[in-house]
């Protein structure tokens, strides 16, 4: 009886109410579609219609009404050999009520912001449609280009998602545990930025994933992917931009078969506390010898030189201090590093002074961990020493917990936290921005992090890890950040700047190569 009941239209009708004009609190049936994230559609009693988003949302039960049924004669009677003249049953009910933001008022084709006099008590509400969705989100900031990172679903159809690109003129944070598709995520990201923008692009990538940014992979390939945003027709013209605007990548790195220039560095253009964290000198613990070294450092003849120089000339200086520097560099085994460059050798500080529209400085084959902390700390150094250029620059840190880390294991490792906690607090008046990626936001340093006002965010188990992220980004609604445990390969959730409201979209349509990738798991 109690089925019956429910079957037969015992539930409550879809109506939302907003006291303020901002926001919106509603109560459906189980049966209607929204998912948090999802786009509404509400007409109040006057005939006013406006476009809503769903942030929050939660199943209530409770009791409804007692319903007793009479029992005709001829239906039999007996219940446990007993005799009843009818039969009762209290109506369970079962439905979703949430909260949501107020986004534009409709009138038709046009939209206008919502007043708070723009209050109502039991508008209809209905899932939007794609068609009004797309209006909303395609209609603002239509000078601006847009980045096509993939799909995201729209009144239950798919449509390609955007972002935008003014969005980037804010530090991004980007991350998502091994495996949920962060790596592919960012080369999509820089691909968009390199097809659709003029920003210059300087990629620090520790793992030669992005050794390939200059290539342009097969029709296949790209479209393989479950979110491939492009059309047949598109993808062609798409292909066609990219192969043009990839001609400007520049590579250093030790990768020669991607035709990777060599990565050097001249001992020279680096500052005093990073020569000092090279030769293990600390500016106050070892003030005598620290102090002494730059005395001698200013007898070097000529401003270019390279450590081997410095060995050899303190090997020719009779003194106990030129000698001490001497066996300094001997012991530590640091000038026969492959990073630096001779004298004469085209240095990465040349390059960074050149005229480049991407950079990927591949750090993956250096050695040793300080070659790759030296080789940070010399672009972020070199990038804020020019930051009078006023010259716009993305700097995009793959496995940034290994650049800014909350606990620096090493001075050179100081040093380029410090380079990017600066960058992140004051770089961009000077035009430059962050976009920082990792898999363990705990691990990244905390100023880097708060300074940060976009979130792509993708699959992160890690309760604490969530927490945290909630706690620091609190313009993305924690009812969509608790999705991320169970988002797939790809999906995303992206909030901030960088687009228009909170979506969940899957990244897709990879036009070059990854040069990394997984082992494959053909064992299995």
């Amino acid at each position: 009886m109690r089925r019956l009941l429910q079957r037969g239209g015992a539930e409550i009708d879809p109506l939302a109410y907003s006291a303020d004009g901002r926001s919106f609190n509603f109560e459906a049936p189980l049966r209607l579609p929204l998912p948090v994230g999802s786009y509404v559609l509400l007409e109040d009693e006057e005939g006013r219609s406006y476009l809503g988003q769903v942030l929050q949302k939660e199943i209530i039960n409770r009791d409804g009404a007692q319903v007793s049924l009479e029992l005709d004669d001829d239906v039999d009677q007996t219940i446990d050999g007993g005799r009843v003249a009818g039969v009762s049953a209290r109506v369970k009910l079962r439905y979703v009520q949430g909260t949501g933001d107020l986004l534009v008022r409709v009138d038709g084709e046009k939209m206008s912001g919502t007043r708070p006099t723009d209050v109502f008590r039991d508008a209809d509400l209905t899932a939007a449609g794609a068609e009004l969705v797309s209006a909303y989100l395609g209609g603002r900031d239509s000078s601006q280009a847009r980045l096509e990172i993939g799909i995201t679903e729209i009144a239950g159809a798919q449509a390609p998602a955007t972002m935008r690109p003014k969005g980037f003129g804010r530090h991004t944070f980007l991350c998502g545990q091994s495996g949920s598709g962060k790596t592919f995520a960012l080369g999509v990201l820089l691909e968009q930025l390199l097809l659709e923008t003029d920003l210059r692009l300087l990629v620090i990538d520790p793992n030669g994933d992005f050794s390939r940014l200059g290539e342009l992979q097969t029709n296949a390939a790209i479209n393989s992917t479950r979110a491939n945003p492009y059309g047949r027709t598109e993808l062609a013209d798409v292909r066609r931009r990219y192969k043009e605007a990839a001609s400007r990548v520049q590579l250093l790195g030790a990768r020669a078969e991607h035709g990777a220039d060599p990565l050097r560095i001249r001992f020279s253009e680096l500052g005093p506390e990073a020569q000092g964290a090279v030769l293990k000198l600390d500016p106050l613990a070892d003030r005598e010898e620290f102090s002494a070294y730059w005395r001698f450092i200013e007898t070097l003849p000529g401003t270019r030189y390279s450590l081997a120089d410095v060995r050899a000339f303190s090997g020719g200086v009779l003194t106990e201090h030129a000698r001490q520097i001497a066996l300094r560099i001997e012991n530590l085994g640091v000038a026969d590093w492959d990073l630096w460059a001779s004298a004469d050798e085209p240095s990465l500080v040349d390059t960074l002074d050149s005229d480049w529209r991407a950079l990927v400085v591949d750090i993956s084959d250096l050695a040793h961990a300080e070659e790759q902390a030296v080789t940070v700390t010399t672009i972020l150094e070199h990038l804020w020493r020019r930051r009078e250029d006023r010259n716009p620059v993305l700097v995009a840190i793959d496995e940034a917990h290994t650049v800014c880390p909350a606990e620096p294991t090493s001075k050179l490792q100081e040093a380029s936290a410090a380079h990017v906690v600066r960058i992140a607090g004051e770089g961009r008046k000077y035009g430059l921005h962050l976009l920082v990626a990792t898999q363990r936001p705990a691990k990244i340093h905390p100023n880097v992090l708060s300074q940060c006002d976009n979130l792509v965010l993708m699959r992160m188990n890690s309760a604490a890890d969530l927490a945290g992220i909630a706690e620091t980004f609190s313009f993305a609604p924690e009812s969509m950040l608790a999705q991320a445990p169970y988002f797939d390969q790809g999906e995303t959730l992206l909030a901030g700047g960088i687009v228009n409201r909170p979506t969940v979209a899957r990244f897709g349509g990879r036009l070059s190569p990854e040069g990394g990738g997984d082992v494959p798991a053909t064992w299995a």
